[in-house]
């Protein structure tokens, strides 16, 4: 179990290295983005609520206001954006999802072996005093079940 345990982490630590790289490129793909604009009556709008916004207020017709937003969205898919994540961003939910797949089949593996261990110190622990360890499980039941009454009675704090 422990070589998968390692096979694991070292696959995950690879993506996560591969991650790092596409998020680096997609925050710079986002930044040429997020500079991406059209010019209405002499003023930028880098999005197509600003161009609305320009048509609400009667400043330009219908045909432009469809213009422009074809216009920012042509740019913008250019840049490297479809829909709203570039192709790095995507490539990054992806990776992450796949790290987090990594990371909790890492810990589930972590959790059986640390369980195993102290499954087995307390079988060594009931052959030192002579029991099974059936009768030792039987013994720790009794001793919790003492405690939560105690507690529960008030009988201790």
């Amino acid at each position: 179990m422990n070589e998968q345990l390692k096979a694991l982490q070292t696959a995950r630590d690879e993506i996560n290295k591969l991650h790092q790289r596409y998020k680096a490129k997609a925050e710079n793909e986002r930044s040429k983005i997020n500079d991406v604009y059209v010019i209405v009556e002499g003023e930028k709008c880098y999005t197509e609520q600003e161009v609305i916004d320009w048509y609400a207020g009667d400043y330009i017709t219908s045909a432009q206001c469809d213009k422009y937003i074809a216009s920012l969205d042509r740019k913008k898919e250019r840049a490297g954006q479809i829909g709203n994540y570039t192709k790095s961003e995507r490539v990054c939910k992806i990776l992450e999802n796949t790290l987090y797949d990594y990371n909790l089949e890492i810990f589930e593996i972590k959790k059986k072996i640390e369980d195993e261990e102290k499954k087995n110190e307390r079988l060594r622990i009931a052959q030192e005093q002579g029991m099974s360890y059936q009768q030792w499980l039987d013994l720790e039941e009794v001793s919790r079940r003492s405690e939560e009454f105690e507690l529960l009675m008030g009988l201790k704090k």
